[in-house]
């Protein structure tokens, strides 16, 4: 008998190439995270072109991340 369950995905390169961007939108988020607490903590402002790239970074997260099981 076959166990459907224990198959796996075959990753096509696309999805090799998000995951790998996944990765990097994360990674420069967790990177930039002190920006944001300075910001909350005494008010010193995120330079433009971080704030630019922190967005984008969440757009990617969102438009490639998995959604949540409800």
């Amino acid at each position: 008998m076959v166990d459907w369950s224990q198959l796996e995905k075959i990753q096509t390169p696309q999805d090799l190439t998000d995951q790998i961007s996944l990765d990097q939108a994360r990674a420069y988020l967790k990177e930039t995270d002190w920006y944001a607490f300075a910001l909350l903590e005494d008010e010193t402002p995120i330079p433009s072109d971080v704030k630019v790239a922190r967005t984008a970074a969440r757009a990617t997260i969102n438009q490639l991340a998995p959604s949540p099981a409800s």
